[in-house]
């Protein structure tokens, strides 16, 4: 119904824009206090390696708490003109690497007692494909962008004070915010209502018929639908099938790389509203696919490597 399309919705906005509006506040915070140049220091090397404004420094270590507040700070900085559009671009990529360090925390206490060793390795290649998607990155970076003259620490302007500083952040970030809130909520309520149309799950239908062409078992199969619906219920599965001896470690990791991958449409119901309300319609559609291409492209090479090179 679309009552509960509607209250799903507002559900994700109480949780998502709360962050959005203080990742932009933050942003423009840390630049009025001089924090950028203060702390920039501790990723300086792959910023400048990657041709960026040390000001991408603070939204590459907020990424590890919060990737939402992260590329908010980068929005917010290319709204006040300091980054370009294709800086703002390659930024928003690197920072999702720090995101995949975080899922640590919660996938660890499940992947270890339902998969052991198989689970490990299937995190592990994870969060090497994110490495390699930052690197590859990284050099995007470097051949794309222009090299910047870094300006010293001893020339930065003197910050204001603390309360000064907070209300001039917040008299700045209100633009911002106001067109955050504005493009969020109808594109979120608009992706809940398809939801409740049916529209993503006659998407996963029609993956999962042609999931039997992949190359894995048929005893596998479970695992790759089940990966559609819930993760923690293909990780349930897989560790079933590991330890009735039906499936090896290498044929577990490989069906739920599978998984992942033929899954991964499952996940536009929410990088949609995430990424058109944190930088626009137009840029955040092009940056949710320039990561899509990224992440499934190198996920799939990775997949077919193990699948011919792993030897059991």
């Amino acid at each position: 119904m679309l009552s509960d399309a509607f209250y799903l919705s507002v559900d994700y906005l109480l949780t998502i824009i709360p962050v959005m509006v203080i990742g932009v506040v933050a942003a423009e915070f840390l630049v009025e206090i001089g924090w950028i140049h203060k702390i920039g220091f501790i990723v300086s090397p792959l910023i400048r390696f990657a041709h960026l404004r040390e000001e991408c420094s603070i939204s590459f270590i907020t990424a590890f708490g919060s990737p939402a507040a992260s590329n908010s700070m980068l929005k917010k900085l290319y709204d006040d003109g300091i980054i370009e559009r294709k800086e703002l671009i390659v930024a928003s990529l690197i920072n999702s690497f720090p995101s995949i360090i975080m899922h640590w925390r919660t996938m660890l206490p499940v992947f270890i007692p339902l998969l052991g060793m198989a689970g490990m390795i299937y995190l592990g290649i994870l969060t090497a494909v994110g490495l390699l998607r930052t690197l590859v990155t990284l050099l995007i970076g470097r051949f794309l962008l222009n090299e910047k003259k870094y300006v010293p620490n001893n020339i930065i302007h003197q910050p204001y004070s603390f309360s000064k500083s907070l209300k001039m952040s917040v008299k700045k970030s209100r633009k911002t915010i106001y067109r955050i809130i504005t493009m969020t909520i109808p594109v979120t309520i608009l992706v809940f209502v398809m939801i409740d149309a049916g529209f993503f799950e006659v998407l996963a239908a029609f993956l999962k018929e042609h999931a039997v062409f992949v190359p894995v078992p048929g005893e596998a199969l479970p695992i790759i639908a089940a990966q559609f619906t819930a993760n923690i219920a293909a990780y349930t599965i897989a560790g079933n099938l590991l330890s009735a001896g039906i499936l090896n470690t290498k044929e577990i990791v490989v069906s739920l790389l599978v998984g992942k991958i033929l899954s991964s449409i499952m996940s536009i119901r929410i990088l949609i509203p995430y990424y058109v309300g944190i930088f626009g319609s137009k840029l955040g559609t092009q940056i949710m696919i320039y990561s899509a291409l990224l992440r499934e492209g190198i996920l799939i090479i990775a997949t077919v490597m193990l699948a011919i090179f792993w030897q059991v």
